[in-house]
């Protein structure tokens, strides 16, 4: 927090890891900012005009995929397969269903990145484990929002882009939340905490102490 209290300016002073979680989580800010255009285009549009049609009723919303009302108006009507038969194939999911999922996700996702990247700076860990922790969690998470676009469109592989992706940002993840717990909740090693006192003496107190010890 002392970046915060600091004279302006500081984004260029901030270190590497910080840096690179703070653009990832931007980037992040910004492809769901563009989504949620898209996503109000297709539910109103860009000037509202279909809000009231959407939210009140009337016609059936573009994109929509409500159930069909029955004839006497008593509920919906469901077409349900005789015994027997063969169930229908699952429909596809609609392009407003696509846009809603990868909007909760652009706008929750980053977050739980932002903070873990955070918690897992503080660690001791070497800076090249974090560059690499941090950048997967990144990675694995964008890749991971995408799979259900390249599912939805039957692109090649798509199976194994949600499978690697998903494996890829659970495993950062991971690394970035228990880790942390790890080293805030057992004991430090004698050796480093004599230097971690070491360092809290004064240079002259410490001279001394090292001339009787």
């Amino acid at each position: 927090m002392k970046d915060f209290i600091r004279p302006k300016g500081r984004l260029r002073a901030l270190s590497f890891h910080a840096r690179l979680a703070y653009t990832t989580f931007l980037a992040f800010t910004l492809a769901g900012v563009v989504l949620t255009a898209w996503l109000l285009d297709d539910m109103v549009g860009m000037e509202a005009q279909g809000v009231e049609e959407y939210y009140a009723g009337g016609s059936a919303a573009a994109g929509g995929d409500d159930f069909a009302p029955a004839a006497d108006g008593d509920g919906p009507m469901l077409e349900l397969p005789d015994e027997g038969l063969e169930l229908a194939p699952v429909a596809a999911i609609s392009l407003r269903k696509l846009l809603e999922v990868t909007h909760f996700h652009l706008f929750t996702m980053p977050v739980y990145l932002l903070i873990l990247s955070h918690l897992f700076m503080l660690s001791r860990l070497g800076s090249g484990f974090k560059t690499a922790t941090i950048g997967a969690g990144g990675v694995g998470t964008a890749l991971h929002i995408a799979a259900p676009w390249a599912a939805a469109k039957g692109t090649a592989g798509s199976v194994a882009l949600y499978a690697v992706s998903g494996t890829m940002m659970a495993g950062a993840y991971l690394v970035m939340c228990l880790l942390p717990i790890w080293e805030m909740w057992t004991p430090e090693p004698s050796r480093r905490r004599a230097d971690a006192s070491q360092r809290e003496l004064s240079p002259a107190a410490a001279k001394a102490r090292s001339a009787l010890g």
